[in-house]
């Protein structure tokens, strides 16, 4: 393991830090940068630069005053300063430790000089390294190196102070499990598990962020064997069934994240419960409204599999946009094994099964004379219903159906 890929990044940064240097300040790179560096993985060209320093938000204003493009304060009160200069954007914070004390979901933020203490205040050994700029020099008083070098995730400090601090890191840890193919230290399982609880007090969308991470790895079963194991599966979904058959599932859901999460909640008692569960932890309505969609589905091709060519029109026509997803799940829970294949030779055939309708309903009203009202619903239907039953229309075979069966 070695800091070679960031060469590049302390050459660029070369210039502010000798600024803070001038002025008596030291200036280090923190963050994923550093891990990411270590493990040899690439570089996005789009980074930010994310800095910590001895300097307070004074004096880092100070410095960066004439050498940024823009400077923001709104996290001044928290000790960061942002600045752009050209394309970059840059986030320099104060050393500081910060605590979330019983109930709240804002942390008390204090001030502190040493880089050791700001690094002890990080979630996890891994991410508390610091590179000092411009020469390089790594700091690494956790042993982050030589965990991620065995695959450890452990706390800098003990678990139970660093949860305490902010619970939602017990969630992100589920999720660099996952993300980086390590195995959880015994202690940190051990504080999860006791301290799940504490998750009530982060507030519904930041656990959502962390849970979308989650979903959307290439593999994210490790971190939802953390999470069914220590309780947080529960706080998380609001509904969690038996740990083992909801990882089983997951793990033939695909790679969808909206597949994924359905898998997971399959085995609530209802799509609408799931859907319920997921609105109460604030899940965006389309999210919600997706997985209800796919459970609904999932559950009608294994309940009341599609046995001809109109019920197969049918089950793809009503699982919509979601037809890919619906097909995972419900393979998750024991559809025929033929379904998918079906599906797909249905689709090859008839590619405008989920287009838009042959005539629209201004066309119908047209035909048939119609202003807007129930009728033309009922046309919408009747078209809708012959589509399925039969197969391709053109238009001219539409408006002949169609004035035949108005005229009846």
């Amino acid at each position: 393991m070695s800091l070679e890929r960031l060469a590049a990044v302390r050459e660029e940064a070369r210039e502010l830090a000798d600024l803070f240097a001038a002025d008596g300040y030291r200036v280090y790179l923190v963050g994923g940068i550093v891990r990411d560096a270590m493990l040899g993985l690439p570089l996005d060209a789009a980074f930010d630069l994310d800095l910590t320093t001895d300097a307070q938000p004074p004096a880092v204003k100070s410095i960066l005053d004439g050498w940024a493009d823009t400077l923001w304060t709104q996290g001044e009160r928290f000790g960061t300063i942002g600045a752009r200069r050209g394309n970059r954007r840059i986030e320099i914070t104060t050393h500081r430790t910060e605590r979330y004390q019983p109930g709240s979901r804002k942390p008390d933020v204090a001030f502190a000089d040493a880089i050791e203490a700001d690094l002890s205040r990080r979630d996890f050994t891994i991410n508390a390294m610091a590179v000092e700029l411009p020469d390089g020099d790594l700091v690494d008083p956790f042993g982050g190196v030589a965990d991620l070098a065995g695959r450890r995730l452990r706390t800098p400090l003990d678990p139970e102070a660093t949860f305490s601090d902010d619970p939602l890191r017990m969630l992100r840890a589920a999720r660099f499990l996952a993300q980086f193919e390590l195995s959880a230290e015994p202690p940190l399982v051990a504080a999860t598990a006791a301290m799940a609880d504490r998750l009530s007090i982060v507030a519904d969308e930041r656990i959502r962020d962390e849970l979308d991470r989650l979903l959307a790895l290439p593999n994210p079963l490790p971190g939802f064997s953390l999470m069914f194991e220590t309780g947080l599966a529960e706080r998380v979904l609001g509904v969690a069934g038996d740990g083992s058959s909801a990882l089983e599932r997951v793990s033939r859901a695909g790679q969808d994240p909206i597949a994924r999460l359905a898998a997971l909640l399959a085995d609530v008692d209802t799509p609408a419960d799931a859907q319920s569960a997921l609105s109460e932890r604030r899940a965006p309505t389309a999210v919600s409204r997706a997985v209800f969609a796919v459970l609904t589905a999932a559950g009608q091709a294994v309940d009341h599999p599609p046995r001809t060519l109109p019920e197969l029109r049918r089950w793809v026509v009503d699982s919509g946009d979601y037809v890919g997803q619906a097909m995972a799940v419900a393979s998750v829970l024991g559809a025929a094994s033929s379904l998918a294949a079906d599906v797909d030779a249905l689709m090859e055939t008839e590619p405008d099964l989920l287009g838009p309708p042959v005539l629209d309903g201004e066309q119908i009203m047209a035909l048939l004379g119609l202003q807007p009202g129930p009728e033309v619903g009922a046309a919408v239907e009747e078209l809708r219903r012959l589509r399925l039953d039969s197969g391709p229309l053109s238009p001219e075979e539409a408006r002949e159906h169609l004035l035949r069966w108005f005229a009846r």
